[in-house]
């Protein structure tokens, strides 16, 4: 957790909710141009970081988010455990294995699937290597900005308390990537490790 930046405030001085407008109407305006090779390829520093037999946790992409499957592919074509995320009620995840091919159920929200299969708890993916999630934008110092649910800010934080050691990365597009201090945070946002765009990959300090 971390303190809040200028009174949850970022430093043009927009409140959070501001911010997180203006990145979602961003998303809306999006037309394409970046792919899901792309943000494959540019994942390659995390793959070959991986022991054998890893186990990750990656998102089914939907609607303008950047576009996951190849790299989905990609981490169960190298043997690794997929897991996906599963919105539940009261704001709470959990995990279904994945892998390519898997059928697909609606979930939760409508135009976010998931997998037709056995829920894991937190006990279950404590054995996480690594944790690739979703957001609206990701700063230099490691602040996160998601859609508002606080579904992974929760999570991430049962996680970390239980002992949880993987590293987080935030999935963004390459304009996502903001200087430090530009986005608002409070004390309850968990901040993440890294940052992967289709640009590249990229550590940040949290």
């Amino acid at each position: 957790m971390r303190p809040c930046c200028g009174h949850n405030g970022s430093m043009t001085g927009e409140t959070k909710e501001q911010v997180r407008s203006s990145f979602k109407q961003k998303r809306r305006e999006l037309r394409g141009g970046e792919t899901a090779d792309q943000l494959a390829a540019a994942a390659s520093p995390l793959l070959h970081s991986l022991e054998p037999d890893s186990m990750v946790s990656c998102y089914l992409s939907a609607g303008s988010e950047p576009d996951t499957s190849a790299l989905l592919t990609a981490l169960a074509g190298a043997g690794h455990t997929v897991v996906v995320p599963v919105c539940e009620p009261g704001h709470q995840l959990s995990w279904c294995p994945w892998t390519p091919g898997a059928p697909l159920v609606p979930g939760l929200f409508p135009g976010i699937p998931e997998p037709a299969g056995p829920r894991w708890n937190l006990p279950e993916i404590m054995g996480l290597d690594l944790l690739l999630i979703p957001a609206l934008a990701v700063s230099e110092d490691g602040t996160r900005m998601g859609k508002g649910g606080g579904y992974y800010d929760r999570f991430l934080t049962r996680f970390r308390a239980a002992g949880g050691t993987a590293p987080v990365v935030a999935v963004v597009h390459d304009h996502e990537f903001v200087p430090a201090g530009s986005l608002p945070a409070d004390a309850l946002d968990v901040p993440v490790d890294g940052v992967l765009r289709p640009g590249g990959y990229a550590p940040v300090n949290g």
